[in-house]
């Protein structure tokens, strides 16, 4: 029943309250659920021209089916590079270690050797207990991957649907509102996972002629990290280049090291960031970069791996609420202006 030409209050408690607990109740798998809710708004363009030609059911099971491929293939090379190339890592930190006993050796301070390798077999101390608490986790993993497919599907099939529906239902000017809010966070969502994707894709194809130059074999590997690092914010590819000249420098292969410093970092590291990740950000309008990276690291520290996604997804919702805010204040000034200049 409506009052006034507005929703009863008793309605929106009964339903807010059922919202607030079916989001306790399911508050474990909340982080799963809205990931495939992000995840089914980038991929909504391909489902609408899919639906085309095929019912929405099967086209969202399809592209569900696709995620999985895409991502199991993903990290089943990445695992597969690694593993063929473990002796090339363990050759690297040998050389790199003897190298630093030498200079210890003769006096210049550097760091010691046995500092260094307490480092290295506390990380692979803390990546074996990772693998281990993984096999134990498989049960659970598996049914949270089904869990997401599950709500992506859905998310798919009818989450535009839900949201047309929402938004057609409230008054003017807060749909009006909502509707500015979905485009900065679906323009979020775009520099979260395509931006970043492509760019790491861009890194991969750069790194690959350049490592071929360095001469160093292995490409594949190389390439690899780098473009895996090229998905972590600031950082990028840089630490690799940064291992890599250390490596050449202990090797006295100055050769290598001038061409990581003159030619690897401006092509690998510096160019996907500085040049393509801006002009592809530029397709879609976005939030201001500094937000984002506030975004990125406040997510990770605050709620791990899943708040790579959530973080910047929050600051869009401040920074399109804020400026919501801002409009709405404004247009209340303009309307008490005129009411001010009357009573005088």
């Amino acid at each position: 029943m409506l009052r006034g030409g507005y929703p009863d209050r008793n309605v929106l408690l009964v339903t807010g309250a059922i919202m607030v607990a079916a989001a306790i109740f399911f508050w474990q798998l909340l982080a799963i659920i809205i990931l495939a809710g992000t995840l089914a708004v980038i991929l909504l363009p391909i489902h609408r021209q899919l639906t085309r030609v095929i019912h929405p059911g099967v086209s969202a099971l399809l592209i569900a089916t696709l995620v999985i491929v895409f991502v199991t293939t993903v990290i089943s090379f990445t695992i597969a590079v690694f593993y063929t190339n473990s002796a090339l890592i363990e050759e690297i930190i040998d050389t790199i270690l003897l190298w630093l006993t030498t200079l210890g050796a003769s006096g210049t301070p550097t760091v010691g050797e046995s500092e260094l390798n307490d480092w290295i077999m506390l990380q692979i101390n803390s990546l074996t207990t990772w693998g281990v608490s993984l096999i134990y986790r498989a049960p659970r993993i598996v049914l949270d991957i089904l869990i997401f497919l599950m709500a992506l599907m859905a998310f798919l099939y009818k989450g535009e649907e839900i949201f047309t529906e929402t938004i057609s239902a409230l008054p003017g000017r807060l749909s009006s509102g909502l509707r500015e809010i979905s485009k900065t966070v679906v323009d979020t969502l775009y520099a979260i996972y395509v931006v970043h994707v492509v760019t790491a894709l861009i890194t991969f194809l750069l790194a690959i002629p350049f490592f071929y130059v360095l001469g160093y074999d292995h490409i594949l590997f190389y390439a690899t990290i780098a473009a895996m690092f090229q998905l972590v914010p600031i950082l990028g590819p840089s630490l690799l280049m940064l291992f890599l000249g250390i490596y050449a420098f202990s090797m006295g292969d100055y050769r290598g090291v001038a061409l990581i410093g003159l030619v690897g970092y401006p092509v690998v590291c510096a160019l996907p960031d500085l040049v393509f990740r801006p002009l592809i950000m530029g397709m879609r309008a976005s939030i201001n970069p500094l937000l984002m990276w506030i975004g990125f690291f406040g997510g990770l520290a605050i709620m791990g791996i899943i708040g790579f996604i959530l973080g910047p997804l929050i600051i869009a919702f401040v920074v399109s609420g804020y400026m919501l805010l801002i409009r709405e204040l404004q247009m209340a000034k303009k309307q008490e202006a005129p009411d001010t200049n009357e009573g005088s």
